[in-house]
């Protein structure tokens, strides 16, 4: 099945070392809206997302951390196999990729570009997309109170 790639951004007046402090952490994804209900752990390089609704359906996240680099404020993730999202969406579609990178670049010493890039299939695109935009506006928001 053919992938999309999208990509979230937002410029943020804030220096990229204070940003990558906030949402550089690959297992804390506190920063992300919704995520009060979600928790991450990792094993290895593989963080596996939990919500409580999903606890209630047998439904979790596994991301294979593919990339991390402080010096370069950037990490990049992929599924490590399938995922069925049967138990989600009420059909049998299965996701292959919902591989993502996020970097934040300097501009100037007080403000950076935050980048969150998206690859998956065209089912759930839009809603993931919506979700890591909204969440790149909550930390602008947050950071520049």
């Amino acid at each position: 099945m053919p992938t999309i790639t999208k990509c979230a951004q937002a410029t943020i007046n804030r220096p990229a070392a204070e940003i990558w402090a906030r949402i550089g952490n690959f297992t804390d994804i506190s920063w992300i809206p919704g995520s009060e209900e979600a928790r991450a752990s990792m094993d290895g390089d593989l963080r596996t997302v939990r919500r409580n609704a999903w606890d209630k359906i047998g439904f979790s996240l596994s991301q294979r951390l593919t990339n991390h680099d402080d010096a370069q404020y950037t990490y990049s993730y992929a599924l490590p196999e399938p995922v069925n999202f049967e138990k989600i969406v009420g059909r049998d579609l299965t996701a292959h990729a919902i591989d993502g990178t996020l970097k934040v670049t300097p501009l100037s010493d007080t403000s950076s570009h935050v980048t969150w890039e998206l690859e998956t299939e065209d089912f759930l695109i839009e809603g993931a997309f919506k979700e890591y935009q909204k969440a790149l506006d909550t930390v602008k928001a947050l950071m520049e109170g």
